[in-house]
């Protein structure tokens, strides 16, 4: 299969220095998009240095002449001292722990040892007139009186220990065990047994096979060491998940008891508000103008109503935190789904908000089927057009333009919501469904009236959309272009097309940006 004139001393080798070459510029590449991630660097170096102890085996195992032979060997041991700091490294990386003294002797050892195997001279280091090896007649190998049992030694040792290391943290660690020191301590069980072999034939000693198995042993290790970070990394995603939703489940409870905290002082500031304004008023003439009070009462609404969202996007967080079956039992019997023509309850629903945003200069287009049937809850459909629309109408200028597109693809309706506004950075579609949240910079936000240019909101409405698209069983998306000429959110329009600088037609505009949201419902079968 392969030709006479490679030995079969470098044909292992060789396979092991292609794998541990391709696996090393595999980490690089990964490391370079997830720099974060600390033991993918290590992991490099492992590969890295376990290529350099393949590839001097492979000029070693060709034999071609003596000075070959020497740097070959001596690039194969420098490459095998520099692997027990590769291990410490990468046993640190994943228990995410600093080097101590032990850590930092290992690693100077293994920097002096391969200083060693590459400059050093003479029959105590590497060095000539070669020897036959004690395994094979036809296989030279440098003389070393010192270094290479002094290497074969220290790597040995070292590999031991930290394998006895991983298991006693496995069975000290009796909660949340660290599964991705297995295969660590598995890879290294591994690499000794076949580092014991190999030492033993260097010394003559024949155990399992006359042959040279360490190289074998070293691709195990490599396999098992990936298969250690695909498990810690895994670990990692589920700690995270599991901080974020304890995080997120004490945000909640956080907010609900500031909500109910708020209505007691709320209610009694109401009160004494309305007492003073009795008995003062009662007086001739009134010691305080009616005009203080209006503005007291109106903030003090202002108030109850922010209260009044903020519990009502809290009892939506709550929903989307129960149980999917806890969920569906629920919603069979909250709801009751009618059959549906989506166009004419489109259209009735498009005439009413038209009519509540009737101040707005906007141009409003309803295309698509006219006999698609939903079986659905008309309140939630209702519920969720209103939402929509009203969402499209703030974020449009005057005299633009939104389209609503009713079309069924395959099994699946979909609802489609088309404004040519501002649209939405991306940053901000990550978070729009998460409620209170609003797309401006906080010190340019301001409340106005519902269905005004940049009226925006607490995010209750795409919040209570999403609730119900997990308990009802349909699906909304968003995607979305930001105006050319506002990148940012600092960036404001002037609310209407034809008082922006940059454009000179309205379709300039229409061309700039815009959001189109779409409900996406399962054709249901009479």
């Amino acid at each position: 299969m392969f030709p006479e004139s490679i030995p079969h001393y470098s044909i292992g080798p060789f396979f092991g220095l292609a794998a541990n070459v391709t696996m090393a510029l595999l980490c690089l590449v990964i490391f370079a998009l997830r720099r974060q991630y600390r033991p993918l660097k290590n992991l490099f170096l492992f590969y890295l240095f376990l290529t350099f102890f393949f590839l001097g085996w492979v000029i070693y195992g060709l034999q071609k002449s003596q000075e070959s032979i020497l740097i070959g060997y001596k690039i194969s041991q420098a490459g095998l001292t520099m692997l027990p700091a590769s291990w410490v490294w990468f046993m640190l990386a994943l228990l995410n722990e600093k080097p101590n003294r032990l850590s930092w002797t290992v690693i100077g050892i293994s920097i002096f040892l391969a200083a060693l195997a590459l400059f050093g001279k003479g029959p105590w280091f590497f060095g000539l007139p070669l020897e036959i090896h004690p395994s094979d007649i036809e296989v030279l190998r440098p003389q070393s009186k010192l270094l290479r049992p002094l290497i074969n030694f220290f790597c040995l040792a070292v590999c031991l220990f930290y394998f006895i290391f991983t298991i006693r943290k496995l069975q000290h660690l009796k909660h949340q065990k660290p599964v991705y020191l297995l295969p660590f301590g598995i890879g290294l069980l591994l690499w000794f047994l076949g580092g014991l072999h190999d030492g033993l034939l260097s010394f003559g000693v024949v155990t399992v096979t006359e042959n040279k198995i360490l190289w074998f042993a070293s691709l195990w290790l490599s396999i098992f060491l990936a298969i250690a970070i695909a498990l810690h990394y895994r670990s990692l995603e589920k700690a995270v998940r599991e901080e974020l939703e304890r995080l997120s489940k004490a945000k909640t409870k956080a907010l609900d008891h500031l909500s109910h905290e708020l209505m007691t002082p709320l209610s009694v500031i109401q009160g004494n508000i309305r007492i003073l304004k009795r008995k003062t008023q009662a007086q001739t003439p009134p010691l305080i103008k009616e005009e203080f009070f209006d503005s007291l009462e109106n903030n003090l609404d202002r108030l109850f109503g922010i209260q009044q969202e903020t519990d009502k996007i809290i009892r939506s967080y709550q929903e989307l935190e129960k149980e999917p079956g806890r969920r569906e039992l629920e919603s069979r019997h909250s709801a009751f789904p009618e059959s549906l023509n989506l166009y004419s309850f489109t259209e009735r629903i498009l005439e009413s908000v038209r009519e509540q945003a009737g101040h707005r200069d906007i141009q409003f287009h309803i295309d698509g089927e006219k006999g698609l049937t939903l079986h659905i809850d008309p309140n939630i459909l209702e519920d969720a057009l209103i939402g929509l629309l009203k969402n499209a109408i703030e974020n449009t200028p005057d005299e633009g333009v939104i389209r609503i597109v009713l079309e069924q693809k395959a099994q699946w309706i979909q609802l489609k919501f088309i404004d040519f506004g501002i649209g939405i950075t991306k940053e901000n579609q990550r978070r729009l469904f998460d409620g209170l949240f609003h797309t401006l910079e906080t010190e340019l936000y301001s409340s106005r009236k519902p269905y005004d240019f940049g009226a925006g909101g607490k995010g209750l409405d795409l919040l209570r959309m999403k609730v119900y698209s997990k308990r009802f069983g349909f699906d909304i998306s968003v995607a979305s272009k930001r105006c050319l000429y506002l990148p940012t959110d600092r960036d404001l329009c002037p609310g209407r097309i034809s008082e922006c600088l940059h454009c000179r037609v309205r379709e300039d505009c229409f061309n700039s940006g815009g959001s189109t949201f779409c409900l996406t419902f399962p054709v249901t079968r009479g």
